[in-house]
């Protein structure tokens, strides 16, 4: 072998090598700083351990280490025979609010159902929801607001400004309007802010409520239903109480 060659070749060998430590460190479920992060491999078994899992994921995600779990051909493979998801995702349907990624959850895990405003007075979004925890048992139902929401802006338009929208864009607007009439009294500032999170909170009674699957799992205590709020800048999800 010339001296180039086994250069080379020692080159190509240290690379292997780099990349098999990568990977083993990646396995084991080590972050970049060197503390070990894991992901939980069993289903949460309530409401409580499924909400610590989702804000610590999210957590992961607002530092930049996010572990991307369950996003593999072995987890495909897995799901493909059946979905598993421990947590239903009542959420807005901005582009910038995806909860996978928001939670770093993976394929299977969540149950996102998406429409603009995250409300739940459409039958087809709360049997949607009902499906998911009915049938699929998940444990929890999120509901996820978040920051600067262009649906409830135009429900204060609405409300303040008799500023109706073109289409069918009233259809998800008008189910928010009575969360803005409860916070109307509140500083013009601060009055989509108050919105976001009454709205919240109004479907989380909603579903809560809900007859004749939900109200049931959540008496019994086999589904916890919460209320969340999303932070565009900084990724954080904080729960609403």
């Amino acid at each position: 072998m010339d001296h180039l060659s086994r250069r080379s070749f020692l080159g190509v060998s240290a690379a292997l090598l780099a990349a098999g430590a990568a990977s083993a460190c990646g396995a084991s479920g080590s972050s970049s700083s060197g503390t070990a992060t894991t992901v939980p491999t069993v289903p949460a078994r309530n409401g409580d351990e499924a909400v610590r899992r989702l804000l610590a994921g999210n957590g992961r995600f607002v530092k930049g280490r996010p572990l991307h779990p369950g996003r593999d051909s072995v987890r495909r493979a897995e799901q493909a025979e059946g979905q598993t998801p421990f947590a239903v995702v009542l959420g807005c349907a901005d582009s910038r609010v995806p909860p996978e990624i928001v939670f770093d959850e993976g394929i299977g895990d969540l149950f996102p159902v998406r429409v603009a405003g995250n409300t739940a007075v459409d039958d087809i979004v709360l049997g949607s929801i009902e499906y998911s925890a009915a049938v699929l048992k998940s444990v929890v139902i999120v509901v996820l607001g978040h920051e600067e929401c262009g649906a409830v802006k135009a429900a204060v338009d609405l409300v303040t400004k008799g500023k109706t929208a073109p289409g069918h864009i009233a259809s998800f607007v008008q189910p928010i309007v009575p969360a803005v009439e409860a916070v109307r009294s509140q500083p013009a500032a601060d009055l989509v802010n108050a919105a976001i999170r009454e709205n919240v909170r109004r479907q989380v009674e909603l579903l809560k409520s809900s007859q004749p699957l939900l109200a049931g799992l959540v008496q019994s205590g086999a589904v916890k239903v919460v209320g969340a709020e999303y932070a565009l800048h900084s990724g954080k999800v904080d729960l609403v109480a």
